[in-house]
């Protein structure tokens, strides 16, 4: 099948462009590049009557009724886009990986000593706090020294910090009680929404449920949850009263956050109160300040 002899109107517009005369190649280029492969494998395609250009084998470009001017166009097409598109582009691209691949090496190198000079400040920083500790250390072991008999060790001195640490700690969370237990729950969403009809919506900094999992229908394990301070803890536990009064949180029960021994005496304070009011019905018994209380008539 003959195809009209383009000359080089296959390569016209491909000089206008700038291709291979500044390393420039940008989209423009590449459409007008495409074009030009296009249409001249399509018109080749055509000529030899293939319908995969990728079937066009050397064997089968041997046609005697090809005009020789056209084969001479379609070389000389195929040479100029090596020549002014292919092989300067990827002599442009070589270059442009190989600064890339030194900049990055020159980067890494960077990152290195970067990293070194923040290990050596780590370390230097740490010297400085061990240095300070030891000092401070001695100087508080000599002054036990000479008003006590006998000295408190610097692991009884960490042990005492540790547990005023928690206690001041224990001093802003509340716990929970009566809480249902679900799968895949939010437990902060939940205290929230406790919180909520007590008007109270502080910033909850750390909430959790306490105690083994239970099994059965029931799991109501207490949740204990912190705020950033005592008066939070207080204006919290003050309006929880409220809540028995609240459909749908009448069985909710919030307290401080006691320790075992705190536990054990408010236990014991409770069973007491329990009894009071058995063997005194008409009396008017609670518990204020770690003492059972009746109220005037």
């Amino acid at each position: 099948m003959a195809v009209q002899y383009r000359a080089s109107k296959y390569l016209e517009g491909i000089g206008d462009t700038g291709i291979g005369t500044d390393n420039h190649f940008g989209e423009v280029n590449l459409r007008e590049v495409q074009r030009v492969c296009s249409t001249m494998v399509s018109d080749i395609s055509k000529v030899y009557g293939c319908d995969d250009p990728e079937k066009l084998y050397p064997e089968a470009l041997i046609k005697n009724n090809v005009v020789k001017a056209q084969m001479a166009e379609w070389l000389f097409t195929a040479i100029d886009l090596l020549n002014h598109c292919c092989l300067p582009l990827m002599s442009s691209a070589r270059k442009t990986i190989e600064n890339l691949q030194e900049e990055k090496i020159c980067d890494q190198g960077t990152v290195i000593e970067l990293q070194k000079k923040l290990i050596s400040k780590k370390d230097e920083e740490l010297g400085l706090v061990s240095q300070t500790v030891q000092k401070e250390l001695k100087t508080y072991s000599s002054a036990l020294q000479q008003s006590c008999s006998t000295a408190l060790s610097p692991k009884n001195i960490a042990s005492a910090v540790k547990t005023i640490t928690k206690e001041e700690d224990r001093t802003k969370e509340v716990v929970v009680f009566g809480v249902e237990e679900e799968t895949d729950e939010c437990v902060t969403t939940k205290v929230s929404s406790i919180l909520e009809q007590l008007d109270e919506k502080p910033r909850i900094t750390g909430c959790r449920r306490i105690g083994q999992c239970a099994t059965g229908e029931s799991k109501k394990r207490p949740i204990i949850f912190s705020v950033k301070s005592t008066d939070i803890v207080y204006q919290i536990l003050r309006k929880s009263k409220r809540l028995k009064d609240i459909e749908g949180y009448k069985t909710v029960y919030i307290s401080p956050n006691r320790t075992q021994e705190e536990r054990i005496s408010r236990q014991k304070l409770v069973n007491e109160l329990k009894a009071k009011r058995l063997s005194d019905p008409s009396g008017r018994y609670f518990i204020r300040k770690g003492e059972i209380v009746k109220a005037d008539n």
